[in-house]
């Protein structure tokens, strides 16, 4: 608590892109401007956060299992703040057994991330009747994989092999392909191509 002047809170989301032979996560860690309902201090509230809510966010960042900080996976290796669609995040996972099954879980689409956060003096904005707060300055401690994601605004968009190419195992593997384009385009996303 040295940097807030709150208890570290958690909030959570998902997975966007696994890449197992760099044994790397990309995810967005906290959507911008998406409201959710949270526990807050016992009672539910909705809650959002700003686009500028970790503006300047820098330090190191662990990746733990859950919010156990004993049980780490890795380590964030890049953080974006800018990106319109939230805080997104990089992940180093550690070469563990533990690590190996979180890649595996990831890439399957059954985890996403939650993050500790502390709220920064001032940087909370309340709705008259306390029911909802946005969040506009805050301190990042740490990600977690878990399998409970609250805020539903980023997905998985693809698994890369080893050569860039994306991996869509389902059984209508065209008509996904077809999907994924569309969605990456309608983001405003490019898909990586094959090496050559």
């Amino acid at each position: 608590m040295a940097d807030t002047d709150h208890p570290i809170e958690y909030r959570k989301a998902s997975t966007l892109e696994v890449r197992h032979a760099q044994r790397m996560i990309d995810l967005i860690a906290v959507p911008y401007d998406e409201p959710t309902e949270v526990e807050y201090r016992g009672r539910w509230i909705t809650e959002s956060f700003d686009r500028e809510a970790f503006a300047g966010v820098h330090g190191e960042v662990t990746v733990n299992r859950a919010h156990d900080l004993e049980s780490p996976l890795g380590r964030v290796v890049a953080l974006h703040p800018k990106d319109p669609r939230g805080l997104r995040a990089e992940l180093r996972i550690s070469r563990t057994a533990a690590g190996n099954d979180f890649l595996e879980l990831a890439d399957d689409g059954l985890i996403g991330s939650s993050v500790g956060f502390g709220v920064l003096s001032g940087g909370e904005q309340w709705s008259t009747d306390r029911r909802s707060r946005k969040v506009t300055r805050a301190k990042l401690v740490h990600i977690a994989l878990t399998g409970d994601p609250a805020y539903k605004g980023a997905k998985v968009l693809a698994v890369r092999t080893a050569g860039g190419v994306p991996v869509v195992r389902t059984a209508t593997p065209n008509l996904d392909r077809i999907r994924l384009e569309m969605m990456a385009e309608r983001a405003g996303i490019d898909l990586v191509a094959p090496a050559v």
